[in-house]
Formats: C-alpha cells, structure tokens, sequence
C-alpha cells in the first residue's frame, strides 16, 4: 500500500504554523509498516487541492488529509473531495446532532456557516468528533481511501488515534509489525554520541538507525520488524538496554519522555523538593518544571531575581560581592543558589545567572556566558558553561543544563 499525506490551509505556507500534523501521522503509518510516499501541503484554494488531489489519487493508494474543516469561506476540504471524486455533499444527521450539542454547550447560536460542517460527500464513513465541530470521515471509492481530518492537532491525534488506526490494521493486517524506539541523551555533541556507538550499530543487521540533533539533546532512533508485536518489543527493548550500557547516564529517557518528566520522577522517587533562583532565564527553568502534572509534590517555588536588589533583598547576596565580581559570576550564582533554597524552605536550591544576549557582553564576559549552582545543605555545585545560539535558545540551552545537573546529582546523591 502507498500512502500520502496532504496538509492543507494557508497558514502553512505562510509559515504561521508549523505542520506538526504530517510528522505525527508519518509516525503511525510506519508503526503500521505502511509506506509513506509523498507529504505535501496544499492552500485553501479550490483549483490547487482539486489538482492535487487528483496526483494523489493516480499515485497512491491510502490519502490522508488534515485541515480545511471549518465552517469558514476557506475551509473547502469536503466540497474540493466531492468535486474530485464526482460525489455529492450529503448531510449527515449525526454531525449535524454533534455540532448542535458543542454549539450549545459554549452558547453559540447555529448558523448557515456552521452547519457546512455537516456536509460530506456520499458514501463516506462519518467519524463523529467529540473534541471539536468538524466530522472526520473515510471514505473507499475504486480502491482508494480518502479518509480527512481536522487540522487542529489534538483533535486530529484523538480521531487517528481512535478511529482511522483500528480501520487500518482490520483491513490491512501487516505480514510483520515495524516499531521504533528512541534514546534521548543531554550532555554529549551529535558526533560524540556517534563515536561512542558507531562500532556497535555497524554489527547489527536487523535494526535500521537515526541519530538526530535537537536544541539541547541527541535522539537516536532505532527500527526493526517481527513477525508480532511482543517480539518486535522485545528486539527494540534489548538493542536499548545494550546502547545504555555504551553511553551511560547520558541517556536521560526513551520516546515521549522529556528531560523535566524524568527529574520529576526522580525528585519525587527520593521525596525531595527544590526551588529555583533565575536570572537570565526569566522563570524558563520553573515553567520546565511545573509543565509537568504533580509537579507541586516537589517544587517549593522560585525567585526571578533579574535586579540586583532582588539578589540583595530576596537572596540574601551581600551587594560587595555583586560589586567584585559582577552579577553573572560563580559567586553570586552560589549565593542565589544557597539563598533560594533557604527562603523557599527546600532541600535543593538551583540558580542560573548569565548573558543571554543580544546586549550586556563585556571584553571578559560574553554573550552565552552562564553560571549554573546547585547548593543543598552539605556543598553547592557550580557549573560555568559558554552557550551560543540567540537569546532564545541560549535561555532554553541553560535551562536545560541546570535540569541535567539536577538528574546527575539526584543518581550520583540519592
């Protein structure tokens, strides 16, 4: 089977919006071993989709479309696929029922607009949306398999997830089951990790492998088949056990898990809590943190102590030492560090203090230049660290490296 993606709405080509749609259904198709020929995004012009639509159908055998669901002029999915396939629009009751009791729910009177969104071509299975007013829909037609959804991606997850997946393993049970797994690691360069396991991988046959570099951690992904799930699990969950055993405490977690889920856990694994002390990352650090459901089991609180007064004040850093040594200096970052944990009653204390750029570099300070301190009551750590990026990611890079402190203290410290 050769399937293909098409993303559509305007927004995407202007760049208002990173499609994020198209990589999550990629995802699934290869789970399912099914293979993804094209991806493509499309305007909200009728003449446009129409013709791609129709490359699509000559080309490929399963299409998926995301967006142009809505009940605005622009939102032309449904009218463009009936028009293509030579379909009427029909009314569906269900949908049309769904969108009545969202509508009411919000106290939004229906309209002649809303109600498109009950519209969708003859013959199409109708999947009910219980996250939004748009219905998704598959439909079969001379051996094709149109199925459409909406371009919001929770929704867009939830129905695939629900509905569009099932379908596709019934109708196409795979010969063998193809899965992936990934390994998150921070505190090693993309190259290091690659030399630290190139020997390896080069003496394995059956699994296929990425390595890829994001803001402030290395993926690796590994791929295999089986004949069933539960082997091809078991393939995946050895190859990992053998690739943490190379790199060590450098892998911080597998898949989904983000390097704030892990140092929860850990954190609330040994029933210690923390609090954090911020200068140039303006509460990057405590959003990280507290994104994580339960989060208030662990975090105490924190100071964004961007002024001087507010180290001095709040902090406790005695003003001479700020005057000696500066505000982006190791021993004012000890001092945030020492002081928070102190003021914020816990029993670790973080604090981050730097230039994040695009101003305030001096000849011996520059730009990147960030102080990271980790104090509980028997010694305070310092790291120093020279980032690069703009002020954004420079932000982001020190947050993250003030995370991974934290993770290697809580393994090494208990």
């Amino acid at each position: 089977m050769k399937a293909e993606i098409i993303s559509i709405g305007s927004e995407i080509l202007r760049g208002q919006i990173t499609d994020t749609n198209a990589n999550f259904i990629a995802q699934k198709l290869a789970e399912l071993s099914i293979d993804l020929n094209y991806i493509s995004a499309v305007g909200d012009n009728q003449r446009m989709l129409l013709s791609l639509l129709k490359k699509a159908l000559s080309r490929s055998d399963l299409i998926i479309t995301t967006g142009g669901l809505g009940p605005t002029e622009d939102d032309i999915t449904y009218q463009v696929i009936a028009k293509t396939l030579h379909l009427k629009l029909i009314k569906s009751p269900e949908a049309e029922k769904n969108l009545k009791r969202i509508l009411h729910s919000i106290k939004i009177k229906l309209s002649p607009s809303n109600l498109k969104q009950a519209y969708l071509p003859e013959g199409a299975k109708i999947i009910i949306n219980k996250y939004g007013t748009a219905p998704a829909m598959i439909l079969e037609k001379d051996n094709k398999i149109i199925s459409s959804f909406p371009g919001v991606p929770y929704e867009m997850k939830k129905l695939i997830e629900e509905n569009l997946i099932p379908y596709l393993k019934e109708k196409f049970p795979p010969s063998v089951i193809k899965k992936s797994k990934t390994l998150k690691i921070t505190g090693l360069g993309e190259s290091s990790v690659n030399e630290l396991i190139r020997n390896y991988i080069h003496e394995q046959t059956n699994f296929s492998f990425g390595i890829y570099a994001h803001p402030e951690d290395i993926q690796i992904q590994i791929t295999t088949q089986a004949p069933t799930e539960k082997e091809v699990d078991q393939l995946l969950q050895f190859l990992s056990n053998q690739l943490i055993k190379i790199l060590g405490d450098y892998v911080y977690g597998t898949d989904q898990q983000s390097l704030e889920e892990v140092v929860g856990n850990l954190l609330k694994a040994k029933n210690i809590k923390v609090a954090v002390a911020e200068s140039c990352t303006g509460g990057r650090l405590g959003e990280m943190i507290t994104n994580i459901p339960g989060s208030s089991e662990y975090f105490q609180g924190g100071v964004i102590s961007y002024n001087a007064k507010i180290k001095e004040e709040l902090l406790k850093v005695p003003p001479e030492i700020i005057k000696k040594y500066g505000e982006v200096s190791e021993q004012v970052a000890r001092l945030m560090a020492e002081g928070v944990r102190k003021c914020c009653y816990s029993d670790i204390g973080i604090s981050i203090t730097g230039i994040a750029g695009p101003g305030g570099a001096t000849e011996k300070k520059q730009v990147g230049l960030v102080y990271i301190a980790l104090a509980n009551s028997k010694k305070t750590l310092i790291q120093k660290h020279q980032l690069f990026g703009n002020r954004q990611q420079i932000r982001l890079r020190a947050s993250c490296r003030a995370l991974n402190l934290l993770r290697m203290h809580l393994i090494k410290n208990g």
